[in-house]
C-alpha cells in the first residue's frame, strides 16, 4: 500500500481499522507497535512550538466586519420601520455577526491550506490533538459573539483577537462564558458519570445464553442503492425479499451479513431486509446470539456468557463522558453549526419541482419562506448549459422561487444541520418607547374568557402595532381647557375653579385649605389633587382672606394647570372621556416631520391619516427615511406624525385596544420569545437525560390521535385543530362515487306487495362535496326521484318505498345498509359546504331549509329531505378529533395535509408515553390486545431507538444501534395491569410483557374449557431509575438506591431473589453466571438450589 498525501487522525483509524479486519489482532499490534515507535523518534529528534510571528491576522478580517456592519444597520431600519419584531431583529443580528465569524474562519483555513501548509500553528490545528479550530479562530481571527452566565448570547461581540488583544470591556464580556464552562465542567461530568451507573443497573442481568431463540420476527429494512450499509454488517438476517418480484432470495437466509454480503444485497437492490434485533429476541431473561450479531470488538459472532448488558450500557454512557472533556477550552464563545447556508455556485436558471410540499413558514428573521416537508433536488442552469444539482432535506427553508434567475453567492437555501433546541419559552413584557395613540395594522384580535380569570386579547396573525407620537394629559372633567395655539411649560393650558360645598369660616395654611362649618369641617390638600395625573402640576390662586365666612358654592380658588412636557405648536387635539377625567392627546410640533414638496417627484395624492413606512411602495415618490402619518398638507409642506413600530406575532397577549392613549412605559402585552442560548457544555447529554429519564417534557407537541387530513377551524373562545380520518381527502374534492338502489326488500309485517316487481337499480355519478352537519364531515349524494318515505304503525320506523311499493335499500361500496330508518329532530335546518382551504366557505354551496331527517338503525348515516319529493344521502366520514391548542403554538403542516398517527403537527417536544399510549390503543383496536400491543411497543421501540441515535449522531458520536436496543428493550419490558381478568393479579400492578403474554396464551388455550377472561393490561415506558428498581428480585434493586424501602418491601412479601443477575452475585460474594462461569452454569443454578435448602 503507497500513501502519497498527509496522513490524519482519521486516515490512521481507517488504516488500523482495515489491517484488523483482514489482517487479524497481530499484525494489527505490530503496526500500532512500529506507528508508536516513528512517533517517539521524531518526537524526541526535534520540537514545535508557535511564535508570534506564526499568528498572521487576515487582511479580510476588516472588509467581513464593514460588511457586517452595514448588513446590522439595514436590520435596524426594518425594525424602525415595523418590518420585524424585537426577537427577529436580535436575531439577525446574531446571525450577522455568526456568518462573519465562520467566514472569517473559512479564510483562514484557505490562507493556510493554499500560501503557509507548514505554519506551526496550522500544523498543531489538524494535528487530531484536544481542542478544534475554533481556538485558531480566537488566536488569529476574532472572539465573535460571547455567552453570559446563563447561557444567553451577548449580541455585542469581541472584533479583537487575542494577538490584537482585548480590552477591558471585551475581558469583562469574556469573563462570563468562561466561568460557565468551569462550573459545567464540575458539575456535568458528574452527571455522565450517573448516566452510565444507572444504565449499568437497568441492563447488568442481560448475558448471551442461547445460541437460537427461533424468533422469526425482526427489524425490517428497505434497502436502496443510498443506504450505508455499515449500520447493518455484524447482524443476522432472518429473510431477503426482492421488492420487485417479491421472491425470497434462500441464499442469504439466517446468514451473517459481512462487508461482502452487504456490498452483494446492495448490488440486488431495492431488496427488503429482515434484520434479527434484540428488540424482538424471544429469549428469556436474556438475548440470544443471532439476535445480537457480532461482537464488534472481535468481528465475529458474540461468545456464549458474554455480558452484553453491561457492554450497551457502557457504550451508551461513556461518550456522555468525553462529551463533558471537548469543548472546555473555547471560553464560552458561541458557535452556530445548526444552518448551513447554501448559495448559488454560479448565476443561471433555479430549477424547482412542480411537486413540492412546503408549508409557509416566518424564519426567525422576519422572512417569509417555504419550509420543506420533503427531501427534494434542485438545479441551477446557467446560460452555457451548465448544470447543478442540489439536494435539500426536510426542514430547509427555501428563499427563491421556481425559475427565477439567481445570480452567483446569493442564498438560495438554509440546511439544518441538526435540531437546535431554543431555550424556554417566556412572556416577554412589551413596553411603550413614549407617549403616543394606538394604531393596529393587520392585526386579527379575539377575545378569550378565563374561568375566575380576567379576560385577554390575543392577536390570530402577524401585524404591527404602531404608537402615534403626542402628549397626553389626563384632567377632571371639571377642568377648562384653554386653547392654546403652543405648549410650554411655563404657560397654564388648563384651570380648575374650587367652591365650598357648605358656608363656613375659611382658612388658608399651605398648601391645606379649611372650611370650618356648622355641619362638618372640610380641610384638603390643594396642590395634591394633581399629584396622581400624568404629566401636569398646578399652581393654587387662592381668592378670600382667612377667617373670612364664605357662604355655599362659594369659589375659593383657581388651579392654573402646566404641562410638564413642552412640545411648541399644537397641530391637533383629540379627546377621550372617562368616568372622572378626559384625557386630552395633543399633536405638537416635537411630535412631527415636514417635508417639502421639492422632495416629490411628479403630481402625488395622498391620504390623511394614513400609515407610511419607510421605503413603503405606496409612497415610493417620496424620499423618505422614517415611518409616519400623514396628518396634513400647508402649502408646500407635509406634516407626519411620529410613529414607532411594535411587530406582533400570531399569539401576542395585548392589553390594549385600537386608539388608546398610552404613556411612556406603559405595557402594550406581551410577547412569546424563545431566547437563544449557547450549547450546553455537555453537548447531548441534556437530551439524552431526558428521553432516558422518561421525562415528561414542559411544552409538549400534540400528537394525532388518528391518521388522517388536518383541518383549521378558529371559532368561538377555544383555538380548536381538528383531524378528519378521510385518507381520500388529499385530493381536492372525493372522486365520483356511485351509489346503487336495490329492491326489492319484502317485509310482510309492513307492505304486501300485489305484483312482485324486478330488480330496480339506479346508478348516480356525481361530483361529491364534501359537507359539515352537526359538527361531523359528510359525503352528500342526490336520491333519485320516486324516493317515499312509508312508516310503520306505532313505532319511529321508516321504509323509503319507490312507487311500485317495492321497499329500497342502500348499497355503497359494498357496505350494506338496513333499510331501517328512524326520524331524528333537526339539529340544524342548514348544511355548510366544505373544502380544504376553509373549513365553511361560503353560502353559495350550503343546502339550507332542511323539513326532516332519517338516520340509519345499523349504520350513522342519515337523509335529508330538502322539500317534498328530494331528498339527499349523508354518509359519514370518519368522525373528527378536535385539538385545543394554546394560541402561540406553531403549527408544523398546512391545514389539508396527511398526518399519520402519533406524528406531531405543533411545535414543541414529543412525549413518549403520550406516543405510546396513542400507538397501543390504534394497534389494539385494528389487530386485538395483544398483537396490538406488541405492533404498538415494537413501532415505538424503533422511534426511541433513532431519537437516541440521532442525538449522539449531531454530535459526530458513533455508536451501535443494538446497543440502544438493548437498552429500549429493557426499558419498555413490563405492562401495568387494568383489569385482573381470571388471574390473581392487581390493577396497576406491574409485570414482565413475556410473562403477561404466557398468562394470555395459557388463559387463551383453556378458554374452551372453563370460559377464561383475559387479563387487560396496557403497555408502559419505564424510566431508566424505575426499569431498575422493578426487576423480578431485590438485591440489585437495594444496592443501587432507596435500600430501606426496597428491603422492607421485599421482607413484606417473601420476595426471593433468584441470582441471575451480575450484581446480586456480587454483592453475596457467588461466581458471576457470565464469562468463563457460564460454561458451568447448570452446576452453578443446582448450587444456588442446594444453597436455598
Amino acid at each position: 500500500m503507497f500513501i502519497t498525501n498527509t496522513i490524519t487522525k482519521k486516515a490512521l483509524e481507517t488504516i488500523v481499522h482495515e489491517t484488523f479486519l483482514n489482517l487479524g489482532s497481530v499484525p494489527s499490534s505490530s503496526l500500532l507497535d512500529s506507528l508508536k515507535l516513528l512517533g517517539f523518534y521524531y518526537a524526541t529528534n526535534a520540537g514545535i512550538s508557535i511564535n508570534i510571528e506564526d499568528l498572521k491576522t487576515p487582511n479580510e478580517k476588516e472588509k467581513l466586519i464593514e460588511f457586517a456592519i452595514e448588513e446590522i444597520n439595514t436590520i435596524s431600519k426594518d425594525w424602525e420601520s415595523g418590518a420585524i419584531s424585537d426577537a427577529e431583529r436580535f436575531q439577525s443580528i446574531i446571525d450577522s455577526w455568526t456568518i462573519a465569524t465562520e467566514s472569517l474562519k473559512t479564510k483562514i483555513l484557505k490562507h493556510y491550506k493554499n500560501f503557509d501548509p507548514t505554519n506551526n500553528l496550522h500544523v498543531m490545528a489538524f494535528s487530531g490533538a484536544r481542542g478544534n479550530i475554533s481556538q485558531v479562530r480566537q488566536l488569529i481571527g476574532m472572539r465573535g459573539l460571547m455567552s453570559d452566565q446563563e447561557g444567553k448570547i451577548i449580541d455585542l461581540p469581541i472584533r479583537a483577537n487575542f494577538r490584537e488583544g482585548l480590552s477591558s470591556i471585551d475581558y469583562m464580556i469574556s469573563s462570563y462564558g468562561a466561568r460557565k464552562g468551569i462550573v459545567d465542567t464540575a458539575l456535568k461530568t458528574a452527571d455522565s458519570g450517573y448516566l452510565t451507573r444507572r444504565l449499568i443497573y437497568t441492563t447488568q442481568d442481560l448475558v448471551i445464553r442461547e445460541i437460537d431463540c427461533k424468533s422469526t420476527a425482526g427489524v425490517i429494512l428497505l434497502l436502496n442503492k443510498k443506504n450505508n450499509v455499515q449500520n447493518i454488517i455484524g447482524r443476522v438476517l432472518n429473510s431477503a425479499k426482492d421488492k420487485k418480484s417479491k421472491i425470497f432470495l434462500e441464499n442469504y437466509k439466517n446468514t451473517v451479513i459481512t462487508t461482502n454480503i452487504s456490498k452483494n444485497l446492495k448490488n440486488l437492490a431495492p431488496i427488503i431486509l429482515n434484520l434479527r434485533s434484540p428488540l424482538t429476541c424471544l429469549a428469556n431473561g436474556s438475548i440470544c446470539q443471532n439476535c445480537y450479531g457480532w461482537d464488534l470488538a472481535q468481528s465475529t459472532l458474540i461468545s456464549l456468557g458474554e455480558a452484553v448488558g453491561i457492554i450497551a450500557a457502557q457504550s451508551i454512557g461513556e461518550p456522555g463522558t468525553q462529551l463533558t472533556m471537548r469543548t472546555f477550552h473555547t471560553g464560552g464563545i458561541y458557535t452556530s453549526e445548526n444552518v448551513r447556508q447554501i448559495f448559488a455556485p454560479f448565476s443561471g436558471k433555479l430549477v424547482i419541482p412542480d411537486t413540492v410540499k412546503s408549508v409557509s413558514y416566518r424564519t426567525s428573521h422576519g422572512d417569509i419562506v417555504a419550509k420543506l416537508q420533503q427531501q427534494i433536488k434542485i438545479s441551477i442552469i446557467s446560460w452555457f448549459g451548465l448544470k447543478k444539482d442540489i439536494i435539500l432535506d426536510a426542514g430547509s427553508f427555501l428563499y427563491k422561487q421556481d425559475s427565477t434567475f439567481v445570480k452567483k453567492g446569493a442564498l438560495i437555501a438554509d440546511q439544518s444541520v441538526c435540531v437546535s433546541a431554543s431555550g424556554p419559552g417566556r412572556l416577554k413584557p412589551i413596553y411603550a418607547r413614549n407617549f403616543g395613540e394606538i394604531r393596529f395594522e393587520n392585526l386579527l384580535l379575539r377575545q378569550i374568557n378565563r374561568e375566575n380569570k380576567p379576560k385577554v386579547k390575543v392577536n390570530q396573525e402577524e401585524g404591527v402595532l404602531w404608537v402615534a407620537a403626542g402628549k397626553i394629559f389626563p384632567l377632571p372633567k371639571e377642568a377648562k381647557y384653554k386653547n392654546v395655539q403652543n405648549l410650554k411649560i411655563n404657560k397654564s393650558f388648563a384651570e380648575l375653579k374650587l367652591c365650598t360645598p357648605q358656608e363656613g369660616v375659611f382658612n388658608y395654611t399651605k398648601p391645606r385649605i379649611s372650611i370650618a362649618g356648622s355641619a362638618a369641617n372640610i380641610s384638603f390638600d390643594a396642590v395634591k389633587i394633581f399629584d396622581s395625573l400624568t404629566n401636569c402640576s398646578s399652581k393654587v390662586i387662592i381668592y378670600p382672606q382667612n377667617y373670612q365666612y364664605v357662604d355655599k358654592f362659594t369659589i375659593l380658588a383657581t388651579l392654573n394647570i402646566y404641562p410638564n412636557l413642552t412640545g411648541g405648536k399644537i397641530y391637533s387635539i383629540r379627546r377621550k372621556s372617562f368616568s372622572h377625567t378626559i384625557t386630552h392627546f395633543l399633536i405638537t410640533e416635537s411630535d412631527v416631520w415636514k417635508l417639502h414638496s421639492d422632495q416629490l417627484k411628479g403630481n402625488v395624492s395622498v391620504k390623511e391619516n394614513k400609515i407610511f413606512r419607510a421605503r413603503n411602495q405606496n409612497f415610493n415618490n417620496i424620499i423618505v427615511n422614517k415611518p409616519g402619518i400623514l396628518l396634513k398638507r400647508d402649502g408646500l409642506h407635509y406634516f407626519f406624525q411620529k410613529v414607532s413600530p411594535y411587530f406582533l406575532s400570531s399569539g401576542t397577549l395585548l392589553q390594549q385596544k385600537q386608539n388608546d392613549f398610552v404613556c411612556k412605559n406603559d405595557q402594550l402585552g406581551s410577547l412569546v420569545t424563545y431566547s437563544n442560548q449557547t450549547e450546553d457544555i455537555v453537548q447531548g447529554l441534556p437530551k439524552i437525560e431526558e428521553l432516558i429519564e422518561a421525562r415528561v417534557p414542559r411544552e409538549k407537541a400534540k400528537l394525532a390521535r388518528q391518521s388522517g387530513v388536518l383541518l383549521n377551524s378558529k371559532s368561538g373562545r377555544a383555538h380548536h385543530t381538528t383531524i378528519s380520518r378521510e385518507k381520500m381527502l388529499l385530493s381536492q374534492y372525493i372522486p365520483d362515487v356511485d351509489i346503487i338502489f336495490e329492491g326489492p326488500y319484502t317485509d310482510k309485517n309492513v307492505l304486501k306487495p300485489k305484483f312482485t316487481v324486478a330488480n330496480l337499480v339506479h346508478s348516480i355519478c356525481s361530483k361529491s362535496r364534501l359537507f359539515l352537519y352537526d359538527n361531523n364531515l359528510w359525503k352528500a349524494f342526490p336520491l333519485p326521484p320516486q324516493f317515499i318515505p312509508i312508516a310503520v304503525q306505532g313505532k319511529n320506523e321508516f321504509y323509503f318505498i319507490n312507487n311500485a311499493g317495492s321497499i329500497l335499500g342502500i348499497n355503497t361500496k359494498g357496505k350494506k345498509i338496513s333499510p331501517t330508518w328512524s326520524n331524528i329532530p333537526l339539529l340544524d335546518k342548514k348544511v355548510n359546504s366544505y373544502n380544504s382551504k376553509n373549513a365553511l366557505s361560503s353560502e353559495k354551496y350550503a343546502i339550507k331549509n332542511i323539513i326532516s331527517a332519517f338516520k340509519n338503525k345499523k349504520t350513522c348515516d342519515c337523509i335529508l329531505e330538502l322539500e317534498r319529493g328530494k331528498f339527499i344521502y349523508l354518509e359519514l366520514v370518519e368522525p373528527i378529533a378536535k385539538y385545543s391548542i394554546s394560541l402561540n403554538a406553531r403549527l408544523l403542516v398546512e391545514p389539508g395535509s396527511y398526518i399519520d398517527i402519533g406524528e406531531p403537527f405543533t411545535s414543541g417536544l414529543i412525549d413518549p408515553h403520550e406516543l405510546l399510549n396513542l400507538l397501543f390503543h390504534y394497534h389494539s383496536r385494528l389487530d386485538g390486545l395483544i398483537v396490538g400491543s406488541l405492533y404498538g411497543v415494537k413501532k415505538f421501540q424503533l422511534i426511541l431507538v433513532n431519537s437516541i441515535l440521532s442525538i449522539y449522531e449531531s454530535q459526530n458520536v458513533k455508536i451501535s444501534s443494538k446497543h440502544i436496543e438493548i437498552l429500549a428493550r429493557q426499558m419498555t419490558a413490563n405492562v401495568r395491569i387494568k383489569y385482573g381478568g381470571d388471574t390473581p393479579l392487581l390493577p396497576g400492578e406491574y409485570i414482565k410483557f413475556s410473562l403477561m403474554l404466557e398468562i394470555c396464551k395459557a388463559l387463551g388455550l383453556a378458554k374452551g374449557t372453563r370460559g377464561s377472561k383475559i387479563p387487560k393490561f396496557e403497555p408502559i415506558f419505564l424510566s431508566a431509575t424505575n426499569a431498575s428498581l422493578s426487576k423480578d428480585g431485590f438485591l440489585s434493586a437495594a444496592g443501587f438506591q432507596e435500600t430501606k424501602r426496597i428491603l422492607t418491601k421485599a421482607a413484606i412479601e417473601g420476595k426471593a431473589d433468584w441470582l441471575r443477575g451480575l450484581k446480586e452475585c456480587a454483592l453475596i460474594g457467588r461466581l458471576m453466571p457470565a464469562g468463563s462461569a457460564f460454561l458451568n452454569y447448570k452446576v452453578y443454578l443446582d448450587n444456588i438450589y442446594l444453597f436455598k435448602d
